[in-house]
């Protein structure tokens, strides 16, 4: 739950952020530094939500790695970074770490 609500929050100040500058200055060009910023927000937040799922698997105190998760991230990653496309890294990070959790390595 504490996830859903943390997701949910997380989207409303990132809409908020990107759509304060919409609203309020629909006829002007942003400035080159802020447009480059606001281009990593969302990658920004997509890693601190997978991240912590990826590192600290399991155990509350945040000390046990997965291998599972841990190479189902690696791969998603070099994915990421080769194609460039975010459905086909979810897709591929999920379906390794699917397959790995079924074959119990």
């Amino acid at each position: 739950m504490r996830f859903y609500l943390l997701f949910g929050s997380l989207a409303v100040a990132l809409l908020i952020i990107k759509g304060l500058f919409l609203c309020f200055v629909p006829d002007r060009k942003l400035p080159p530094f802020l447009e480059r910023y606001f281009r990593y927000i969302t990658p920004a937040v997509l890693a601190a939500l997978i991240a912590p799922s990826v590192f600290y698997a399991g155990n509350p105190a945040g000390l046990e790695v997965s291998p599972k998760r841990l190479t189902a991230g690696l791969v998603a990653f070099i994915v990421a970074l080769v194609t460039r496309n975010i459905l086909i890294t979810i897709v591929t990070g999920m379906v390794l770490l699917w397959g790995l959790s079924c074959l119990s390595i």
